[in-house]
């Protein structure tokens, strides 16, 4: 797992990069710390824009963060985000709305590539 901290800028949102387990589960101990979520706390899911977001509930029927402070990816939910058990996720605590995000790879890769492409054609054809 690579441990990305929390944005400089802001300081509300903190990242990790794991990897999805056999079991559906990412260690994800870092980004509910960072969120103070516990282990039994009741947690819901939805899907938005092809993300996996995850927020704390009362509901008794939601999911539970486990006493390893992984958080266990819905599989229905994981093929709804096109994520696969093996592939890395970039977790976002989004720690001012009580948030946890779960960003594919293929998203990643979509974001990152539209940002290198925008780059690179913002540059001055002179060098300068």
């Amino acid at each position: 797992m690579a441990e990305l901290g929390v944005s400089g800028e802001s300081g509300s949102v903190g990242f990790s990069l794991v990897r999805i387990d056999e079991t559906g589960t990412v260690a994800a101990k870092v980004a509910l710390s960072q969120l103070g979520w516990c282990a039994g706390q009741s947690i819901r899911f939805d899907v938005s824009a092809g993300l996996l977001v995850a927020g704390r509930t009362s509901e008794r029927v939601a999911a539970r963060i486990p006493s390893k402070m992984g958080v266990v990816l819905p599989a229905r939910l994981r093929s709804r985000c096109r994520m696969r058990v093996g592939e890395q996720v970039l977790l976002a605590s989004l720690i001012e709305h009580d948030l946890l995000v779960v960003y594919p790879q293929h998203v990643l890769h979509a974001m990152v590539t539209g940002f290198h492409a925008s780059l690179l054609h913002s540059r001055d054809p002179q060098g300068g």
